[in-house]
């Protein structure tokens, strides 16, 4: 069977309590920091989509198989050959 036993040492219970206040200081204190290197993290993502995005529609090899002009084009005016 086991059992638990708690370290009952005084100096770690005051310097828990002693540390809570400070360790919550740093969290307000570089909250912002956090915040704004989000946005600038989804902001960046956001634009680099944008951009591929945009270089993806003007850079295009598509593969259209019906405009592989194999016998040439047809010229305006000119009428197929029958033979």
């Amino acid at each position: 069977m086991l059992t638990y036993e708690e370290d009952s040492s005084m100096l770690k219970k005051a310097a828990m309590l002693l540390l809570g206040p400070v360790v919550g200081l740093i969290y307000v204190v570089f909250l912002p920091f956090a915040s704004i290197a989000a946005i600038i993290v989804m902001a960046g993502g956001y634009a680099l989509e944008k951009l591929w995005s945009l270089t993806r529609n003007m850079v295009y090899f598509g593969w259209r198989p019906s405009e592989a002009y194999l016998s040439g084009k047809k010229k305006k005016g000119q009428k197929k050959d029958s033979k």
